[in-house]
């Protein structure tokens, strides 16, 4: 279902302030808590987040996976891609396991957070991003009963949060536009919808299958409309590849695993209107 107002969720943790410092000792203190349990020295779920100068967006993030409601054992595993701001300062604060790759580029960092990774399922997400409490049960679930059935990648849905120059309602009806060329795009290429901010697979058919291993790779908040020759970014070549080698790509549909992302993808494509045309042109008029 699309929503044209914000979960309660969400309203609630976009009223944390960003900065760690400007939340109060008792709730930083509680959160430290919260995220004790991603410490894990067997886990059986790895959620992989690449982070690059979000000292001022991670925590909203970080906030949302503490308070999940998963009894599977699961590490958090942060990539810090270079930053020069305080963000390994916040991991660093909050106990959150940190790896530094200083090749740059977003699939550089994944591969790293691949290979370091101790759990049998992968999930990725972004550092921008809000999961609902059900997510990682839901989605590695998925994974688990699809097992039979060679199910190696799963992906969910998602909705922009509203920014500085679009409402949530204006998002919600592009999202609603948005979901037919998700279908089609489901039903063709369905590697197109795996995103990193919200879809996961077995690890070692990730490793098996090289998966991140693109010729150019993505920076960070990168050019507008991504890869002019449509080929997928490297979490769509992930998929792709687990596809090729056999697998199954699963849609989970279900509201536990829709994320709330941040707009600044739609900002760097040039704003909403600008966006749509763009995806409208691409996927609807192309025959």
């Amino acid at each position: 279902m699309i929503n044209l107002t914000l979960p309660a969720w969400v309203k609630e943790i976009l009223e944390k302030p960003l900065r760690l410092s400007d939340n109060s000792p008792a709730f930083i203190q509680e959160l430290k808590e919260k995220l004790k349990r991603f410490n894990t020295g067997n886990p059986v779920v790895s959620v992989v987040i690449p982070a690059w100068n979000e000292e001022e967006g991670i925590l909203h993030t970080l906030i949302s996976l503490a308070n999940t409601g998963t009894k599977l054992p699961v590490e958090l595993l942060v990539v810090d891609n270079n930053s020069t701001d305080g963000t390994a300062a916040l991991l660093k604060e909050l106990g959150i396991k940190t790896l530094l790759e200083t090749k740059q580029g977003v699939g550089h960092a994944r591969t790293s957070g691949l290979h370091h990774a101790k759990g049998k399922y992968i999930l990725t997400g972004d550092s921008d991003t809000l999961y609902p409490a059900g997510w990682i049960t839901s989605m590695t679930e998925t994974m688990i009963k699809g097992d039979a059935d060679k199910v190696y990648c799963v992906h969910g849905s998602y909705s922009f949060l509203p920014g500085t120059n679009t409402p949530r309602w204006q998002y919600g009806f592009y999202e609603i536009l948005s979901s037919y060329v998700i279908k089609k795009k489901e039903r063709t290429q369905p590697f197109l919808n795996v995103l990193g901010y919200n879809s996961g697979f077995i690890r070692q058919k990730g490793i098996d299958v090289n998966g991140y291993d693109i010729a150019v790779q993505r920076t960070f908040r990168g050019t507008a409309g991504g890869d002019p020759e449509g080929h997928a970014a490297e979490d769509g070549m992930m998929a792709l590849r687990l596809q090729e080698a056999g697998g199954k790509i699963a849609a989970v549909n279900s509201d536990d695993a829709k994320v709330w992302t941040s707009d600044r993808r739609i900002e760097i494509d040039g704003g909403l209107r600008k966006a749509l045309t763009l995806r409208v042109k691409k996927h609807l008029l192309k025959k």
